[in-house]
């Protein structure tokens, strides 16, 4: 006998089979009232009521079985959707020696574009947990052969298939939920109390997730017990691993989680809670510990990644009047803040920043290489003396991109021009208001603490500095703070200003408050005061008024009042080894001069000329003041300022 006979003879005897098979499956459905049997046996086991609105017949695809139309599974009593469950068509396969004994094992089973609606009420409870119907009447001793119950008790699923379905979501408590179409999933269930794993693909807000998930035990995860879960996410926006137990019931997910994606702006966006205006949050990747319940997504012992800004923490994300809220405990690695506070989308992340997390499992240790950040000269400053002010409105919108509560340690960060080498600090922000209690800074070998607010919530922005540093090299520090490097030494400062308004002219035009500094054995760069206070005549000598002309100093210190950007000091104070050298001087911001008068003392005797130092920031004028003009004329500005300040002050 040939091969061919051979294959033609058992194609032939397959078919046979399988139209056999088809004639006693009609035979029987037309015998059994299957619809009933149906709707009682899916009552019993859920109890909720199966309706079957539409024909119950024979299926031949996509499984040899039978086939309900248009069916439905009722909601929960008062469930905000009309049922549970409708499906346009359940395609039901069975095998066929049990039916002969009016037994049902079902082996695979095809919803054809379900609905399923998911929800949770007011009280937490969920609409899921199916559980079965108690029977009022005990069982018949015997039943005749027409009337034999369907027994599902020995019922098993080898295939699972949802053809493009949709499922919804509604939690009562948050107000809020989410739907899925064009869902395509395949599972399979030998057994309640055995793994079952769900693969397929779903459609959420119009971009595909695929999705494989493994439950240890369904069957405790349909009672609300807890179970162990595996779930695998894979999208345009987001890669996800999570590793845990889940309790059905509540929703309630616990475990380890490893999640990167291309743009977190653009997932928060895709998944409901937009961050408007924001800056950069592009690239970013996170690793830890992961419980979600009640809204929000915990993340303890966690390592982040987002742009090129590292770091590690214990934080919870939740939504609060509809944005994202933060609150927890973060420490940040070396970053630049520029980007984010100049509008600028930051630079992308160097290869392998942002899987950064994945390579502190435990976030127990930074990286051991931290990302250099230099001063940008584009960076603009608060204050630059060598430069006027902008009058480009600052765009202050990301403030209301998130809310926050936090607390904060920072290594190294790079603000406008200043470096900050370390900080912790409790950070409020809402709506737009942004509050910032800090606790210690270490900044140019010294350290500071005080509070800062930024109000951006009205068209106009108030912003609020109390702030007290000591111990700062000054040079440095006011080079990088207003671009001003006139003075070397040890620098005690302490400021309270308050500025308002749309540009950082008009905030420096409204500047409010008073500054205090004082510099211990130093250097004043940029002139001789002692030629000068010796020889007016010779204030004017190129080695006396010239970059490289230098006074040492043992102590200057001036606390000035400041009202609509006017600094104004009536003690101000220098010494040097020859000379006492007291004075008052106005610092005019928005003009950007100076005007001063200096008395210098000689412990020693000896000739010495009160001069008078005036004109724009780097072209001062140096002149006698011997008839005491210079400081007849400041005194009362003087004045003015302080006692504006003293009003401003008690206007707030």
């Amino acid at each position: 006998m040939s091969w061919k006979r051979v294959a033609l003879l058992a194609a032939g005897s397959l078919v046979t089979v399988v139209l056999l098979g088809a004639g006693v499956l009609t035979y029987l459905v037309l015998r059994l009232d299957v619809r009933g049997e149906i709707e009682r046996n899916v009552e019993a086991a859920t109890g909720r009521d199966l309706t079957i609105n539409g024909p119950v017949g024979v299926s031949y695809w996509p499984v040899l079985g039978l086939k309900a139309q248009d069916v439905t599974l009722a909601n929960v009593e008062n469930g905000r959707a009309p049922s549970f469950i409708a499906a346009d068509e359940i395609d039901i396969g069975v095998e066929l020696r049990p039916l002969l004994d009016r037994q049902v094992n079902v082996r695979r089973l095809v919803f054809q574009r379900p609905r399923v609606a998911l929800e949770v009420d007011a009280n937490g409870q969920p609409n899921w947990l199916l559980r079965p119907r108690a029977s009022t009447t005990p069982p018949p001793t015997t039943t005749p052969p027409s009337e034999t119950p369907v027994d599902v008790a020995r019922t098993s699923l080898r295939s699972v298939r949802i053809n493009d379905g949709e499922v919804s979501f509604f939690d009562a408590r948050q107000g809020a939920g989410w739907v899925v179409g064009e869902a395509d999933i395949t599972t399979a269930l030998t057994s309640l109390n055995e793994p079952m794993r769900a693969q397929g693909t779903v459609r959420y807000n119009d971009r595909e997730v695929e999705i494989d998930a493994s439950i240890a035990r369904p069957g405790a995860a349909a009672r609300g017990e807890l179970t162990q879960l595996v779930l695998n996410i894979q999208s345009e926006l987001l890669t996800a691993e999570f590793r845990g137990q889940t309790v059905a019931t509540s929703g309630e997910l616990a475990g380890t989680v490893r999640a990167s994606g291309p743009s977190l702006r653009q997932l928060a966006s895709w998944t409901g809670t937009p961050l408007q205006n924001a800056v950069g949050l592009e690239q970013f990747a996170v690793t830890g510990r992961l419980t979600i319940g009640g809204g929000a997504y915990t993340f303890s012992n966690a390592g982040f990644a987002v742009d090129q800004v590292r770091g590690r923490g214990d934080f919870v994300l939740s939504e609060l009047r509809e944005k994202p809220y933060l609150s927890g405990r973060l420490e940040l690695f070396d970053f630049d803040l520029n980007p984010y506070i100049s509008g600028q989308a930051p630079p992308p992340p160097t290869e392998g920043q942002a899987e950064v997390a994945a390579a502190m499992p435990d976030a127990a240790q930074p990286p051991q290489a931290t990302a250099e950040i230099a001063t940008v000269e584009a960076a603009p400053r608060a204050v630059d003396v060598r430069q006027a002010p902008s009058e480009t409105p600052i765009d202050f919108s990301g403030l209301k991109a998130f809310n926050a509560d936090l607390e904060l340690v920072t290594h190294a960060v790079l603000i406008q021009h200043m470096r900050v080498e370390a900080s912790r600090l409790n950070l409020v922000l809402n709506d737009g208001y942004m509050a910032a209690t800090v606790h210690n800074v270490s900044l140019y070998g010294g350290s500071g603490r005080g509070r800062f607010e930024i109000d951006a919530r009205e068209p106009v922005t108030r912003m609020t500095q109390d702030l007290a540093f000591s111990n700062l090299e000054a040079r440095r520090f006011l080079t990088d703070a207003i671009n001003y490097a006139g003075i070397e030494g040890r620098a005690e400062l302490s400021l309270n200003v308050r500025v308002q308004g749309r540009t950082q002219s008009e905030m420096i035009n409204s500047a409010d408050g008073y500054a205090h500094i004082e510099v211990v054995t130093g250097i004043l760069h940029g002139v001789d005061m002692g030629g000068v206070a010796t020889t007016i005549r010779n204030a004017l000598r190129g080695e006396l008024i010239a970059p490289e002309a230098q006074t040492p100093f043992q102590g200057l210190s001036a606390t000035f009042a400041i009202a609509d950007g006017v600094l104004a000091s009536d003690s101000l104070s220098m010494n040097t080894t020859d000379l006492r050298i007291p004075g008052l001087a106005i610092i005019d911001l928005p003009n950007r001069r100076l005007d001063a008068r200096l008395a210098p003392r000689s412990p020693r005797g000896g000739v010495v000329v009160p001069f008078a130092a005036r004109g724009p920031f780097g072209a001062f004028t140096y002149t006698h003041d011997i008839s005491g003009r210079a400081l007849a004329e400041l005194t009362p500005r003087v004045a003015q300022v302080e006692a504006a300040s003293r009003a401003s002050a008690r206007a707030q």
